[in-house]
């Protein structure tokens, strides 16, 4: 199977779900709240769409040694076809992980194919989740201090993806837009 979708299996781990065995190219798990935040599969139709019924119906899918859960709220789901295998790949993106879905004044999640931060991604959702007002130029030092203030998270348990947990709390972000500033770290936007 793995010749065939040209996917080394063990890069992630197989999930087999009634008897139905699909491979996982990558996730994501919030291990503070126990929920998968980013899930992609490939496999046979039957094996993909079982496993993520699974998951929709709170039931535990385990991927190697690692047991995924499904976060309160709701997924995006996407599937494409494989032209070469007929074989479907699906990606399960937890909604606060999804700009286009982000509910402001919550926990929301940045990812990324490597660990360099998506600074501009990072300030979109940063932007729609809080209510601070924020320049693009201030995206590098605010992820720094982010880091160093606990408000940005990496998430532990990922594979074949990078996750970070990103605080919502207005109040906390708009202190250290003022330090920023203060310490002349950023620029306070006035002409």
């Amino acid at each position: 199977m793995a010749d065939l979708i040209g996917v080394a299996s063990e890069l992630v781990g197989s999930v087999s779900f009634g008897g139905l065995r699909a491979y996982g190219l990558g996730y994501a798990v919030d291990t503070e709240v126990g929920a998968t935040i980013y899930l992609s599969l490939v496999g046979y139709r039957t094996a993909v769409r079982g496993v993520w019924a699974a998951l929709m119906d709170n039931r535990a899918i385990e991927i190697g040694v690692q047991l995924l859960r499904r976060a309160e709220g709701n997924y995006l789901s996407r599937t494409v076809q494989l032209p070469e295998t007929g074989l479907d790949h699906m990606v399960l993106l937890y909604h606060q992980a999804a700009l286009t879905q982000l509910e402001p004044a919550k926990v929301f999640y940045v990812m990324n194919a490597n660990d360099e931060p998506p600074l501009e991604r990072f300030m979109t959702m940063l932007d729609r989740a809080t209510s601070v007002p924020l320049l693009l130029s201030w995206g590098a030092d605010l992820w720094r201090q982010g880091l160093k203030n606990k408000l940005i998270e990496p998430l532990a348990e990922t594979r074949g993806i990078e996750a970070w947990r990103v605080s919502a709390d207005s109040d906390m972000w708009l202190a250290l837009i003022e330090k920023g500033i203060q310490r002349g770290a950023m620029a306070d936007g006035k002409a």
